[in-house]
């Protein structure tokens, strides 16, 4: 599928229409909100408005939210038509801006024919257990592992929501982690997929620094693909950091977009 072809997809399947595990969506002429159902947080994911309508969007959504979230996340895509002004609009009501990512897209017969050459070519992904996390307790494994890579995230905010979802048994997300011999947890990953859609979402792609350069993050990649590829899914997407985007890209992914997230607390 050409790059617009496929950006346009993920722009209706992943944002417009998009259903979040977790999440009660409301869909408006102008926005998507998906809301966490614990109360922690509100994603707006798509928009369509003209740039002189971004500053009374903002307002409008942070009026909104009141009661219902305790964050607002803005994620803002680089092709969006109002970007600059939206943008602009946050900033000036105090969102904070994340780091940028890259978003990437792959098919999923493509990246299982780039890991099998991956993986013939080392044997050091071999000395990780990859499991999946089934239970509420199987995820003290993240806290572990993004306390130690990223020690002043709000790592628990998002810990805690997840624990949620494998209680109530959520379809739309599977949780890996990947073990040392002596079970100790140093990279993890999950998947986004709401079961019949065409994209899977790959997101919490991280190791500890000990383990890097050993094709940790190769493994938790190989692990969702299998578990996309059994879904149905036709491909994968990533929202890539900077030290992913070269691995991605030896693997087949292909860039389409930027994006970043704006936050705010609300009071």
């Amino acid at each position: 599928m050409p790059n617009g072809a496929l950006l346009a997809l993920y722009d209706d399947t992943m944002r417009r229409n998009v259903r979040i595990a977790g999440c009660a969506r409301e869909i408006t002429t102008t926005v998507t909100r998906s809301t966490t159902i614990t109360g922690s947080q509100r994603y707006l994911m798509w928009h369509d408005f003209a740039p002189s309508d971004a500053a009374t969007a903002v307002d409008e959504e942070l009026h909104a939210v009141q009661g219902r979230a305790r964050v607002l996340m803005w994620k803002l895509y680089a092709h969006d038509v109002a970007h600059d002004a939206l943008r602009d609009a946050l900033l000036a009501r105090g969102f904070s801006e994340n780091d940028a990512s890259t978003l990437m897209v792959v098919s999923v017969a493509t990246l299982a024919d780039s890991l099998t050459k991956a993986a013939a070519a080392t044997t050091d992904s071999a000395t990780l257990t990859a499991r999946q996390l089934t239970t509420a307790k199987h995820l003290d494994a993240y806290q572990e592992i993004w306390d130690d890579v990223w020690p002043d995230a709000p790592n628990s905010r998002y810990v805690n929501d997840y624990r949620t979802l494998i209680e109530h048994n959520e379809p739309g997300v599977l949780f890996y982690a990947g073990f040392t011999f002596n079970d100790e947890p140093v990279t993890s990953g999950y998947m986004f997929h709401h079961p019949g859609n065409a994209i899977a979402l790959l997101c919490g792609g991280t190791t500890k620094a000990p383990w890097r350069r050993q094709h940790a993050y190769t493994r938790m990649l190989a692990v969702r693909a299998q578990a996309a590829l059994e879904r149905g899914a036709s491909y994968l997407a990533v929202e890539a950091s900077p030290e992913s985007k070269p691995i991605l890209e030896r693997l087949g992914f292909m860039p389409l977009s930027t994006l970043a997230f704006y936050e705010k607390h609300i009071d």
